[in-house]
């Protein structure tokens, strides 16, 4: 088994272990912490790779991988402490005070890991046909998909609904129309975005059939960890009783992207249009567009 695909096999087998638990802080408090350490972790790999990529001189393919970590540690990490203060209380920590920092840090961390998708997205596409854009429009786009993401979040914060707790974790309230119109609105389109630039490259590029096939198991995997946004939305708002079960696995699906997302850019995009990118696309000159213009 090649290397790369060993790393991923153990990875992913991590993503298993919350998915046993009924309630996240009972008896997942032995396995959500360990798993959420393995998320923090892969995100310093992802670190290392970005690094690594600048070092090349590939300096907005490493802004987008900059973006796409943080979206990821923004969850990831402070829920991992949030989990080990709770495993060690045996109780959810930080009561409602607590419940509004999860539902913040999730909320904000949702939507601007999608939005860092769609910027990944963009950036291969550009990789592809043209020259990756200069590296600090990309990082003004990224500030500017923070920023966004922020106000979002901050909603139910200001008296546009609450967030609530469904399984022992915090988030947006799916009874509330103002949330799940957010929620829609951030998550549709970028799905849809990151289809229509992998679409391309899979159909009108001339790539390996591994690279655009790949690319397009990148999006599947990508509407996996949001889809069961879908249906808690629907049953939310036509105040139907939700699945025992379902909230949970969402919120598996979606931390899993904080571990997923490290394995699919830091080990195979970076293989494709970093380490190996004269063997699968036309080097465009490298003239650090974004310095220039900087």
């Amino acid at each position: 088994m090649a290397p790369n695909t060993r790393l991923a096999t153990i990875l992913l087998s991590c993503m298993v272990l919350p998915a046993t638990a009924e309630n996240v802080f009972t008896n997942g408090l032995i396995y959500l912490p360990i798993y959420l350490g393995i998320a923090s972790l892969a995100n310093v790999f992802l670190t290392l790779r970005a690094w690594q990529t600048w070092a090349k001189g590939q300096h907005a393919e490493s802004t987008c991988l900059v973006t796409l970590m943080l979206s990821n540690a923004a969850w990831c990490v402070p829920c991992f402490v949030q989990c080990v203060g709770t495993a060690i209380q045996g109780e959810f920590w930080g009561g409602d005070i607590g419940c509004d920092v999860m539902g913040f840090y999730s909320a904000f961390a949702t939507y601007s890991s999608q939005m860092a998708t769609v910027l990944m997205a963009l950036v291969t596409h550009q990789l592809v046909f043209s020259s990756a854009g200069p590296w600090n429009h990309l990082a003004l786009l990224a500030a500017g998909a923070f920023g966004a993401s922020a106000l979002l979040a901050l909603l139910p914060l200001v008296g546009v609904g609450s967030f609530v707790k469904y399984e022992g974790f915090c988030y947006i309230d799916y009874h509330n129309t103002a949330h799940c119109a957010v929620w829609l609105l951030v998550m549709v389109p970028c799905v849809l975005a990151v289809l229509y630039y992998y679409g391309a490259v899979y159909k009108f590029s001339a790539l390996p059939p591994k690279v655009t096939q790949g690319l397009v198991l990148f999006w599947v995997v990508f509407l996996c960890g949001w889809v069961l946004g879908l249906p808690l939305i629907f049953l939310g708002l036509s105040g139907s009783a939700y699945p025992k079960g379902l909230n949970l696995t969402s919120a598996v699906l979606g931390h899993g992207m904080n571990l997923v997302n490290p394995i699919l850019y830091g080990v195979f995009w970076h293989d494709w249009f970093v380490s190996n990118k004269s063997t699968y696309i036309v080097v465009q000159p490298d003239d650090d567009r974004g310095e220039a213009s900087a």
